[in-house]
């Protein structure tokens, strides 16, 4: 097996089969996800253990597939679930689907101007209208997969067919890894999800209501025919059945049933010992307390002192401090650590697809003859240097004054301009060094760095922004939208690779160039 991706609900993998390709989701969730769905429902994800939910799953994936033929054309379509079963290496339930050889939307960056439209078609055109869609027909929680306050959603759909005119996605991922109450968008909690809640009387993840599901499909009934034809709409058919039934066995298991049967099926308890509990509820509950009483004061006194022991003692601290020195001292070790770290960058690029080998190259080119990389030492260099300063600022200046050295004017002034003047100090040096090599000189840098302000510590990032801007700066605009792009993918619980918020970072940046090149123009044309 191929490990293709992960979400929040599975690990997906490619294999052969007689048919062809297929991609097999084997069900799991990491402890914060498992903590949620205990909260709310007595167990861990569902299609882990539950074989009503995975049925669920599959007959959704099989209905979907024809009702996003009948809304959109070819534009859309659903990676349609083949079959399902039991994964006993895991010990968790599986779904096979077919494999679709599309790609995540392309991110913005300097060589890819004609690929923008990608993002704004997938959310305006696909998502936004699924979503109308899915409420419009009964699939309430399937909204929370099409995006719907979820930014996390864009990366469940890939892009087949790249023609702006004539577009191809597949959905690929329709089983929601959490309950649908943590949208970004709060409003949207309070308008659609709390209330669809209290219409289904429990937390809403991944629910059907199955009456508007079956008026919508009469109501559609000859449209529906005329689209699919009259075989695949019997067969629409009897999958809504089936659907309804798994849900409501599925869904209406209590909370006590739920909690045994997942221990069951991970093998933590026998058949035998499962009957007994699930005729006597209130046993089950004691020895779940009784397992939570030992559990929880074992992991926080004993375990959990033992991995932050075993975390600070595992760090290098020789090996950091002395590459700390070497970053803030030794200019051609900057230079290693930053061109390091953006080749780093480009073959990540290139692992997602998101720039070519050709690009890369020339990336990789410039690296090397380019001053715009040596900008990002320069920012480690004022970061470094904060260290000494605050040490100045907090503790020398004050044993001064308390010695009667300096007056209370001039510890004053040492801690408001402590920051600035090591700032200046540095980029002063660097430019008088770059007019020296005939280098762009960071005179961003130097103004900026005199605010005596946190706005002052990114002088160098303003730098590398304001260089981006220029008719040369591809290499720059490379960095800025890829350090834009990663605090996208790393923005706690929405962010993420290939999701709207890593999107969303990645156009800003590209905005914030472009008014950079506006705000450039009268200055270029004075000067020449």
């Amino acid at each position: 097996m191929e490990f293709l991706g992960a979400g929040r609900s599975g690990e997906v993998f490619l294999l052969d089969s007689p048919d062809g390709k297929i991609a097999r989701k084997i069900f799991y969730g990491d402890k914060i996800t498992h903590l949620i769905h205990y909260f709310f429902f007595g167990a861990p994800n569902p299609y882990i253990w539950n074989e009503d939910a995975l049925n669920c799953a599959y007959y959704r994936r099989r209905i979907l597939q024809n009702l996003v033929q009948f809304w959109f054309g070819s534009h859309l379509t659903v990676a349609n679930a083949t079959d399902r079963g039991w994964n006993e290496e895991s010990k968790s339930y599986q779904l096979d689907t077919e494999f679709s050889k599309g790609e995540a939307v392309a991110l913005h960056h300097p060589f890819n101007h004609d690929k923008d439209w990608q993002v704004e078609v997938l959310v305006h055109r696909v998502m936004q209208p699924l979503q109308k869609w899915l409420i419009k027909s009964g699939f309430d929680g399937l909204v929370w997969q099409a995006g719907k306050g979820n930014p996390v959603a864009l990366n469940n759909f890939l892009l087949t067919q790249d023609d702006p005119d004539n577009y191809q996605f597949v959905w690929i991922d329709l089983e929601s890894g959490v309950p649908a109450l943590i949208p970004l968008n709060f409003l949207t909690l309070f308008t659609f999800y709390l209330p669809k809640c209290f219409h289904h009387k429990r937390p809403l993840f991944d629910d059907v209501d199955m009456d508007r599901l079956n008026a919508y499909i009469e109501m559609n009934r000859v449209g529906l025919e005329e689209t699919l034809g009259s075989k695949p709409y019997d067969e629409m058919l009897s999958d809504i059945e089936y659907l309804g039934y798994h849900q409501r066995n599925w869904k209406e298991m209590p909370r006590f049933q739920r909690s045994i049967h997942y221990q069951l099926k991970k093998g933590k308890i026998t058949e035998t010992e499962a009957n007994r509990y699930l005729q006597n509820p209130w046993r089950w509950y004691i020895r779940e307390l009784m397992r939570l009483g030992r559990k929880v004061p074992y992991k926080l006194l004993v375990r959990l002192p033992v991995k932050v022991f075993k975390f600070f003692a595992s760090i290098p601290y020789f090996g950091f401090v002395r590459g700390f020195f070497k970053v803030l001292f030794f200019r051609r070790y900057r230079l290693k650590v930053a061109r390091d770290y953006v080749n780093r960058r480009l073959e990540r690029w290139m692992e997602r697809k998101q720039i070519t080998d050709e690009e890369s190259d020339y990336f990789l080119h410039h690296l090397h003859n380019d001053y715009s990389s040596e900008y990002l030492g320069d920012f480690g260099v004022h970061l470094g240097m904060k260290v000494f300063v605050k040490v100045f600022e907090y503790i020398i200046s004050p044993l001064l004054y308390a010695a009667g050295l300096i007056n209370e004017g001039t510890l004053v002034f040492f801690l408001i301009f402590g920051g600035p003047i090591s700032r200046t100090l540095y980029t002063s040096l660097q430019m008088f060094q770059a007019a020296g090599e005939g280098k762009e000189i960071p005179w961003v840098a130097f103004f900026i760095g005199l605010i005596p302000s946190l706005f002052g510590n990114i002088a160098y990032p303003c730098q590398m922004i304001y260089s981006a801007s220029g008719s040369r700066g591809k290499l720059a605009r490379f960095i800025v939208y890829d350090t834009f792009s990663r605090v996208g993918d790393k923005f706690p619980i929405w962010g993420g690779e290939d999701t709207l918020t890593e999107h969303y970072f990645n156009h800003g940046a590209d905005r914030l160039v472009r008014w950079v090149t506006l705000l450039r123009r009268p200055f270029q044309r004075r000067v020449s």
